[in-house]
């Protein structure tokens, strides 16, 4: 039982948009990354990128336009129920996703996975139903089985508050507001003393975490965050996690961190559970 990660296509936008600060004139390819996570009962995954039928056809859905706009590259077969497949699990095997948020890139996939229930944050939730916010995908309030929670644990890995998803203490769901109202980061307990944490949005690269504090939002910020201040929050509780908790910080759409995660079984990261008891004596 482990963790591992995969992209589902690739992304890009110019540096300039998507940096704070700036970042010259240059383009920008990002990952999705979505966490695949075997436990005893299935598998979980966090977040699900793009679908089946989106990586077969982006230009019916999301359709030219934004196809064009998020400089999207996608093969049939950058869907994560396919890659599964490639990785010896039936899409069948998937018990659970958890949705850093709701937005169209992070989301879609999970429509390949009707039997799974997804778990979102409730802030998150009401936020896709206001309608004409930018990003959301609304197909999501499709989905057939859906579980909502609030933060009401205690405080975790420098975040002021949490929900124990499996209630063992190995997946926690961390308050990362301000990309969204809702944005989750996902902490997974590695076998020893340490944690993944998936942050999804809540830091797109890991720049974002760890540049000096005062640097301007990038205009991608400005255009698109819940609340600014919020997320510098959140930007600094991950920062402590990294630094004081000794937590591997996963971003959604950092490339160079994306190439230095695992992302075949045999690499694969072991997780808490996978620790086997010794016998009594």
């Amino acid at each position: 039982m482990s963790v591992l990660f995969r992209t589902s296509g690739t992304m890009q936008a110019p540096a300039f948009v998507l940096r704070r600060g700036g970042g010259g004139l240059g383009a920008v390819r990002m990952p999705a990354t979505i966490a695949v996570i075997e436990r005893p009962d299935g598998l979980v995954l966090v977040d699900a990128g793009w679908s089946r039928s989106q990586c077969a056809w982006p230009e019916r859905d999301p359709g030219r336009a934004k196809t064009l706009f998020l400089g999207l590259d996608v093969k049939p077969e950058d869907a994560i129920a396919s890659q599964l497949l490639s990785l010896g699990y039936s899409p069948g095997d998937v018990k659970h996703i958890v949705a850093t948020h709701l937005h169209i890139d992070h989301i879609g996939g999970a429509a390949d996975f009707p039997k799974a229930t997804v778990h979102c944050a409730e802030t998150e939730w009401a936020a896709t139903w206001r309608r004409g916010r930018p990003s959301y995908d609304p197909r999501a309030l499709d989905l057939p089985t859906v579980q909502r929670w609030s933060f009401t644990g205690p405080a975790a890995l420098g975040f002021g508050a949490s929900h124990d998803l499996f209630g063992d203490g190995t997946v926690l769901l961390l308050d990362a507001r301000g990309h969204t109202e809702g944005s989750t980061a996902v902490a997974v307990k590695l076998a020893g003393e340490g944690w993944m944490v998936h942050a999804g949005d809540a830091a797109m690269f890991a720049d974002d975490v760890r540049d000096d504090a005062s640097k301007p939002p990038s205009l991608y910020m400005r255009a698109l965050s819940w609340s600014i201040p919020a997320q510098r929050e959140t930007y600094a509780r991950l920062d402590a996690a990294e630094r004081e908790h000794g937590a591997r910080l996963v971003p959604a759409h950092d490339w160079d961190v994306y190439n230095a995660l695992p992302h075949t079984r045999e690499e694969a990261w072991p997780c808490a559970w996978t620790r086997v008891k010794k016998p009594k004596r």
